[in-house]
C-alpha cells in the first residue's frame, strides 16, 4: 500500500503537527463526545495513535512532523499491530512513500519488491516511512542500513489500554484490567468498544483467561519438586523454579534460564518444559524449527515465523519458550556457496532472536530440545544463548517406577512396582504412560479392576519367540555379561526382555563410571561387545545375524583406537571416533590392522566364555526364567560358579 501524498495530499507539515498535539486535539473533541456518542473515536483508531505516542518523544514527535528527507521505519510489536500503526503514522507528516508490510497476503512483498523505487525516493530527499513487525524478513538492506528513524514500538501496557477505554467510553473504568499480557490488536479492538468501560474491562479479561486456556493448555504434569526421572535436568528445573518464584528483577538476572535439553525420543523433554511453566505459575509458548518451514519454505516466510515466535514471547513474558526440534536448524559449518544466500539471513537472524531472547534482562525461559545434540551448530550453545546442555536418558528403575506410579493413580494403590520397573528398564517416561493405559484398556475389556498382570504384559508382553530363539538370545546376552565381568567390567543388569528391534541388552560399566578409557579397558570393551557372538558358538549353536550390531560397536572402537585416540603408535588425528570405522572402506591397510585387532579380542572372549560355560548357562538358565537379572543376583551367581570352580581346579578362580 503506498500513499504518494505529493501528489494528493493539501495538508501542511503545520497542520499535520496540529493534528498530532493531543492535550489541543483532546480539548477540541470533549464537548462534542459528551454530547454525541457516536462521535467518539473507534479502538481501531486510538489503540494505534496511542501506541505510537507512547513510543516518541517530544524530540522524535517533533523530527518526524518537520524533518524533510527523513527516511522512517516504524518496527511493530507483531504483525496484527503493523496496519494501526501504518494509520497512525500517516497522520504525523506528508510521506511521500508510505508503506506496510505485514506478511499478510495483501501486504506481502519480498524484501527486493520496490526497493529500487524506495532508494530513488530517498536519493531525491523525499520522506519515507515503513510500518514492519519484521524488517529483516521483509524489508531489503538498502533500506535497513539507510534509516534515519528506527522506532521500536512496545506492546500496549495497561496504562494505555485503559487511557483506550476512556477516550472509547467516555469514561475512566474504576477497575483497570490486571494485566494486558498475550492481548493482540484484534483482542483489545474487540473488547473495547459501546458506552460501559467496566464491559470493556471484562471483556479483556475473558479474552486473557481464554488465551490462558487456549492452544496453550498445559499438560497434566507434576510439579518439579515430584517430577521423577530427569536426573541432573530435573536438577536444573527445580533450581530455577526456585530462583523464579522469587519474581525481582535480580533473581531473573541471575537464574539460569536457557538450556538445551536432549536425549532419545520419548524421554520426557517437552513434558518437562510443561512442568517448569505449571511449577513456576507462567505462560508457556511452544515452538519447533519444523513449523517454521511448513507450508512454505521461501525465505521471508521462514523468517517472519522465526522471529514472530521469539518476539511471541518476549511479548508474553514472563513465559517459558519452548523450542522443539531445534537441530532441524542447519548449523553454519554445512553451509555451501549455493545455500549461503538462502540461509545465511536464517542463521544470522536466530542467533540474534536467541540473544534478545536469553538477555540479562529478559523474562523469558529459554528451553530448546533435540534428540541430536551433534547437529546444533555450536555458536547457539555459548552462554548468553541457549547455553547450557543437559542430557534426559531412559530413567532408572527407581525413577520407572515412580512415574508409573504417578500415572496409576489410583489403580493398584498397594502393588510393590520394582519388579514391574525392572522388566521396564530402557524403557521411557512416554513408554510408561502408554504401560498404563494398556493395563486399564485390559482391565476394562475385561470388565474387572486392573491387576498387577495387566501391567505386567503391558511393560514385557509374552515372549513370542521359539524356544530355540529364546535360548539363542540368553546365550548370546549371558556371554557379553561373563566376558564383560572377568575383564573387570561391572555387570549391572542383563535383560532378554524384546523391545522394539533388541531381543535383550547387557548393561556394564567399565573401570569407573565417566572415566576416560585407556588402552587396556578399550579392548576389555571391544573384548566383551564380541562375547555374546563368541558364546552362541561356545554353547555349539553356531553363527547368527544376531551379532551384527555388536561387530559395527566393535570395529568402531577398533578403528577409533588407531586413528581417533592415538592408541596404535601414531598421534595423527585422521577423523572423529564416530567416523573412524568408515575409513576401512578405503583404506585396507587400516582395514587389515583393524580386523586383526578384531580377532584377537573375538579369540579372548571365546576362551572366557568356553572356560566359563557352566556360569554362561546357568546366568542363561536363569536369564529364561525370570527375563531380567539384576547385579545383585548376577554376583550372587558369578561367587557361586567361582567356588565350584576353585573346587574343581583345585584353587581360586582368577579368570
Amino acid at each position: 500500500m503506498i500513499q504518494n501524498l505529493k501528489k494528493r495530499s493539501t495538508k501542511t507539515v503545520e497542520e499535520y503537527h496540529a493534528i498530532l498535539d493531543e492535550e489541543e486535539a483532546q480539548q477540541a473533541a470533549s464537548s462534542a463526545r459528551q454530547a454525541d456518542p457516536a462521535a467518539r473515536p473507534y479502538s481501531l483508531v486510538i489503540l494505534g495513535q496511542l501506541l505510537l505516542e507512547a513510543s516518541l518523544t517530544p524530540v522524535e514527535r517533533k523530527r518526524l512532523a518537520k524533518s524533510p528527507g527523513l527516511t522512517v521505519l516504524i518496527e511493530s510489536p507483531t504483525a496484527e499491530w503493523v496496519r494501526p500503526l501504518h494509520r497512525a503514522i500517516g497522520y504525523v507528516g506528508p510521506w511521500v512513500h508510505h508503506e506496510m508490510r505485514d506478511g499478510t497476503p495483501r501486504n506481502r512483498r519480498k524484501p527486493d519488491d520496490g526497493a529500487d523505487e524506495i532508494a530513488e525516493t530517498m536519493a531525491r530527499g523525499a520522506r519515507v516511512c515503513i510500518v514492519c513487525h519484521a524488517p529483516s524478513a521483509h524489508l531489503h538492506r538498502s533500506f535497513l542500513s539507510a534509516v534515519d528513524m528506527h522506532i521500536r514500538v512496545r506492546p500496549p501496557s495497561v496504562e494505555l489500554v485503559t487511557e483506550a477505554i476512556r477516550q472509547v467510553t467516555g469514561k475512566l473504568p474504576r477497575n483497570a484490567p490486571t494485566t494486558v499480557v498475550g492481548l493482540d490488536f484484534t483482542d483489545l479492538v474487540a473488547a473495547i468498544r459501546g458506552n460501559s468501560a467496566a464491559r470493556c474491562v471484562a471483556r479483556i479479561e475473558a479474552a486473557l483467561r481464554l488465551r490462558a486456556s487456549g492452544p496453550q493448555l498445559l499438560r497434566d504434569v507434576p510439579t518439579v519438586e515430584n517430577a521423577s526421572g530427569y536426573g541432573q535436568a530435573g536438577e536444573w528445573a527445580a533450581q530455577l523454579v526456585a530462583d523464579l518464584k522469587d519474581g525481582s528483577d535480580t533473581a531473573w538476572r541471575d537464574a539460569e534460564k536457557s538450556a538445551v535439553i536432549f536425549g532419545p525420543p520419548g524421554t520426557g523433554k517437552t513434558s518437562l518444559a510443561h512442568i517448569i511453566a505449571r511449577s513456576a505459575n507462567l505462560h508457556l509458548v511452544e515452538t519447533s524449527v519444523a513449523a517454521w518451514f511448513e507450508g512454505s519454505s521461501y525465505l521471508e516466510r521462514v523468517l517472519g515465523r522465526l522471529q514472530e515466535a521469539f518476539r511471541e514471547a518476549r511479548a508474553k513474558a514472563p513465559c517459558v519458550l519452548f523450542l522443539d526440534e531445534c537441530e532441524a536448524f542447519p548449523s553454519r559449518d554445512l553451509n555451501d556457496d549455493r545455500n549461503a544466500s538462502y540461509y545465511g539471513p536464517l542463521q544470522a537472524a536466530y542467533l540474534k532472536e536467541l540473544e534478545e531472547t536469553a538477555a540479562e534482562g529478559s523474562r523469558v525461559v529459554l528451553i530448546a530440545a533435540t534428540n541430536h545434540i551433534a547437529k546444533l551448530d555450536p555458536a547457539v550453545l555459548r552462554p548468553g544463548r541457549l547455553g547450557r546442555s543437559i542430557y534426559v536418558g531412559p530413567p532408572n528403575r527407581a525413577a520407572l517406577a515412580d512415574i508409573i506410579r504417578q500415572h496409576l493413580g489410583d489403580d493398584l494403590p498397594d502393588a510393590d512396582l520394582n519388579g514391574v520397573a525392572a522388566l521396564g528398564i530402557g524403557g521411557t517416561g512416554a513408554e510408561a504412560v502408554a504401560w498404563v493405559r494398556g493395563a486399564r484398556r485390559r482391565a476394562r475389556v475385561a470388565a474387572r479392576p486392573m491387576e498387577l498382570d495387566d501391567l505386567v504384559r503391558e511393560v514385557a508382553p509374552p515372549d513370542k519367540r521359539s524356544d530355540a530363539a529364546r535360548w539363542r538370545c540368553a546365550c548370546h546376552e549371558a556371554g557379553h555379561a561373563v566376558v564383560a565381568h572377568h575383564g573387570g567390567e561391572h555387570v549391572e543388569r542383563v535383560s532378554i526382555v524384546s523391545r522394539g528391534r533388541t531381543g535383550g541388552y547387557t548393561l556394564t560399566v567399565a573401570g569407573e563410571e565417566g572415566s576416560s578409557m585407556t588402552p587396556a579397558i578399550l579392548r576389555t570393551v571391544v573384548t566383551a561387545t564380541l562375547g555374546g557372538r563368541a558364546a552362541e558358538e561356545a554353547m555349539g549353536l553356531g553363527l547368527s545375524t544376531g551379532a551384527h550390531d555388536d561387530l559395527r560397536v566393535a570395529t568402531g572402537l577398533a578403528a577409533a583406537a588407531r586413528v581417533s585416540f592415538g592408541m596404535s603408535g601414531s598421534l595423527v588425528h585422521r577423523a572423529p571416533s564416530d567416523q573412524a570405522a568408515a575409513l576401512c572402506e578405503t583404506d585396507p591397510v587400516l582395514r587389515d590392522e583393524v580386523g586383526a585387532d578384531l580377532a584377537r579380542a573375538y579369540s579372548a572372549a571365546l576362551a572366557t566364555v568356553s572356560r566359563h560355560r557352566r556360569f554362561v548357562e546357568a546366568l542363561a538358565r536363569l536369564l529364561l526364567e525370570v527375563r531380567v537379572v539384576e547385579r545383585g543376583n548376577f554376583l550372587a551367581l558369578a561367587e557361586a560358579h567361582d567356588r565350584t570352580l576353585a573346587a574343581h581346579e583345585g584353587g581360586p578362580d582368577h579368570g
